[in-house]
């Protein structure tokens, strides 16, 4: 299982504001007939290359898909969607996931959260993503992508998660609204913290588990 840190901090929504640190985590033989002629096996030959040779391009563009799934592994810059598989709960669809930029916020964002020690030295991030149904995406309403997306430092690692309960104006995260639908659409956000000498420069999709799992997967990565 993957293992994530993350500070989880309840807000105004609630009587009283609690922290703590927590970790939690993606060919047959004919039996008939006779052997291909020399030109058909030459012809054959050439259509394969040729088929896996746009394969290959497509996966340096980063437009590599699994059926109409973007490819475990595919590396995308902001702005361009991925099609992957989310479930949550007993629910399972396929969404169209966009992440669109990533914002700096300042350390004064952090003070109404009474994060003391824990927060100093720290920055928060704010990664911005479009979120688009493709199919069973009736199913997913109230349900939350946020915890599947990671924020990363330049070096590839994870950067430091704040999950947040209640409201944050700087960076609310939205989960899937009441009666969404296959081509509804909604944008959340999701807040990460970095070291005042780093910074979180890239976001992925990445859910404790199945084929894009960071830990025993490849997750969708987008980066400036």
């Amino acid at each position: 299982m993957n293992t994530r840190k993350k500070l989880t901090v309840l807000t105004a929504l609630l009587a009283t504001s609690t922290l703590a640190l927590s970790a939690c985590g993606d060919d047959e033989p004919d039996s008939k007939g006779s052997d291909p002629t020399p030109e058909a096996t030459t012809e054959a030959t050439e259509a394969s290359t040729d088929a896996s040779t746009a394969t290959t391009e497509s996966t340096e563009t980063g437009a590599a898909t699994t059926g109409d799934e973007t490819a475990p592994g595919t590396e995308l810059a902001f702005g361009e969607p991925a099609v992957v598989p989310f479930s949550s709960g007993d629910a399972t669809g396929t969404v169209q996931v966009t992440v669109t930029g990533i914002t700096q916020g300042s350390p004064a964002d952090l003070e109404p959260l009474n994060l003391g020690d824990k927060a100093k030295g720290f920055v928060p991030y704010y990664i911005m993503l479009d979120v688009k149904g493709v199919s069973g995406s009736a199913d997913l309403s109230s349900y939350s992508i946020n915890e599947s997306i990671e924020g990363t430092l330049p070096d590839g690692s994870e950067a430091q998660n704040i999950s947040i309960i209640g409201t944050y104006a700087p960076c609310d995260g939205e989960s899937f609204p009441s009666g969404f639908s296959d081509g509804a659409t909604f944008t959340t956000c999701v807040p990460y913290l970095a070291q005042e000498s780093s910074e979180v420069s890239g976001a992925r999709y990445a859910p404790n588990d199945g084929p894009y799992a960071s830990f025993d997967g490849k997750p969708v990565v987008w980066k400036r």
